[in-house]
């Protein structure tokens, strides 16, 4: 069985990922454990009238949008016939993927090349080029 990490932020990139990993189960016919994690940066925050609450509020909607992230991409895969798992973590994004392979005994990671971030014209996208570095396992990338 093989145990597949998917980055996935919703953009155009990580949708074909996730085809690709769907492809692969139907193709193949293996037995897939996939790990659905989409990672939302901490807020920055600046100036003195930010309360404790106004905070949690803030990192309560980023990971209200995690999940409803992460539900888009686990309704394709259940309609593939493939069932899954889902994180929603906050942090740093490659880092956060680093650990969570580690944690989760990931063989593969599986991603898109660019994500959703302003920096468009990359030919590789800087998170994808940080998670090449950081984790010890396969990294497949998707364009």
């Amino acid at each position: 069985m093989r145990r597949l990490l998917v980055a996935y932020d919703g953009s155009d990139n990580a949708k074909r990922a996730l085809q690709y990993v769907v492809d692969l189960a139907r193709d193949t016919g293996m037995t897939l454990q996939v790990h659905l994690v989409n990672v939302q940066h901490e807020p920055v925050i600046y100036g003195e009238y930010f309360t404790a609450a106004m905070y949690d509020e803030l990192n309560n909607s980023l990971i209200a949008k995690a999940r409803t992230v992460l539900d888009e991409a686990a309704a394709v895969l259940q309609a593939a016939g493939l069932t899954c798992e889902t994180h929603a973590l906050m942090g740093n994004v490659a880092e956060q993927i680093a650990d969570a392979v580690k944690r989760l005994g990931c063989d593969t990671v599986v991603m898109g090349t660019r994500g959703l971030g302003s920096f468009t014209g990359l030919v590789l996208g800087s998170v994808a080029n940080r998670v090449i570095h950081e984790v010890s396992v396969p990294v497949l990338l998707v364009k």
